[in-house]
């Protein structure tokens, strides 16, 4: 079976980047904040928190580069008359194929990130789970969503 041919937008790159920033800034954040407090208050734990904390820094910068990159190059997703496919993953690679006529609603979403580029996330629920496209430009987003809304009631009035 081919691959969907379809591509999130180039900008994804960047969101990911940004958020992963955001969450080493917060580990640093929390780390020093820790360190500190058991520094003020005698407790001997100030440098295994500064280690920890340093070692999960590392963690998320080497996730950082590496991870948005391979996510780029692997996402793909198509809509079909019939389906939405899914394909994705850094390590484990996922292939999600949704039946249209099994999809009880679709949206867009939008968090600070992704606003900040111009860009949304296109979520499909079905009536266990839910599966999201997550970078794409604002009016292709509502494109997709609005497409996808109306082959899934298509599919429903056929069954």
């Amino acid at each position: 079976m081919q691959l969907p041919s379809r591509r999130l937008d180039p900008r994804m790159l960047r969101v990911w980047y940004l958020s992963s920033l955001a969450l080493i800034a917060g580990t640093a954040v929390v780390t020093a904040g820790m360190a500190l407090v058991s520094h003020v208050m005698g407790w001997p734990v100030t440098i295994p928190a500064l280690i920890l904390g340093g070692a999960l820094i590392l963690i998320e910068v080497a996730d950082m580069l590496v991870s948005p990159r391979v996510e780029m190059a692997t996402w793909r997703y198509d809509v079909t008359p019939t389906d939405v496919d899914l394909y994705h993953g850094v390590f484990v690679k996922k292939r999600i194929i949704v039946p249209l006529v099994r999809v009880q609603h679709v949206e867009t979403k939008q968090g600070p990130f992704l606003k900040s580029q111009g860009l949304a996330a296109v979520r499909v629920s079905t009536a266990g789970e839910s599966f999201e496209i997550p970078g794409l430009a604002e009016r292709e987003a509502a494109e997709l969503r609005d497409r996808v809304a109306e082959l899934a009631r298509l599919a429903k009035e056929d069954v």
